[in-house]
């Protein structure tokens, strides 16, 4: 039986809707800096990946690099926080369970990338992205057959919960292309934003969906 006894009492004291939506505003933020930090007049959303403000040389490493390691737990709260709340409305203990196994994975993937910027380290942060990649697609299936299936459960939150799992794979699909045949490279790089900002719309939507029916 999934067990929330120790995170609630951590709740009551950090609402979980306002961690996610600080969290929103707190990663966003930090990318902006690190955008910023970057120091590139040429930069934007089509030129450069977003673990291109991870490479080693760039100004932007270490607050691009701080905002990844502290953010992947932080992103586990959230995650359990919302569990939680979907297993009072019925989901299902085992789903629960896998998905809680997965974000820990996700986020041992994501603290891999930023600890090996692909500059120097490709191999090790190709490894973290994939473990990243498997983990959040893993996740937000989850999420979406949980959602769709629970107890007064609005219906947004299953399309996003979708929608993070589709640009996360037309990502993917266009990263393959640009691996095999050098095109569609501007394209790949938009994708890996929009899947950034899928996933913090995500959280956005989950925390303010948890505020309301406080």
């Amino acid at each position: 039986m999934f067990k929330m006894k120790k995170l609630e009492n951590f709740y009551e004291n950090f609402p979980g809707s306002y961690v996610a939506l600080l969290t929103v505003v707190w990663v966003l933020l930090f990318h902006l800096i690190s955008i910023i930090l970057y120091n590139d007049p040429n930069f934007s959303l089509f030129t450069h990946y977003v673990s291109d403000l991870g490479a080693s040389t760039s100004g932007s490493v270490i607050f691009w690099s701080v905002n990844m390691i502290i953010g992947s737990p932080i992103r586990v709260l959230i995650g359990l926080y919302i569990l939680g709340l979907l297993s009072k409305r019925g989901a299902n203990e085992k789903h629960i369970k896998i998905t809680t196994y997965f974000m820990v994975i996700g986020a041992i993937g994501s603290i891999i990338i930023a600890l090996n910027p692909h500059d120097t380290s490709r191999f090790f942060h190709l490894i973290g992205a994939f473990i990243y990649f498997i983990g959040v697609v893993v996740i937000q299936s989850f999420y979406f057959k949980m959602e769709l299936n629970a107890e007064n459960i609005p219906k947004y939150l299953p399309f996003i919960s979708i929608l993070v799992v589709v640009v996360y794979f037309v990502f993917l699909s266009l990263e393959i292309v640009v691996l095999i045949s050098g095109f569609l490279r501007e394209i790949a790089c938009f994708s890996e934003w929009m899947a950034l900002f899928s996933l913090m719309a995500w959280l956005g939507l989950h925390g303010f969906y948890t505020h309301q029916i406080k």
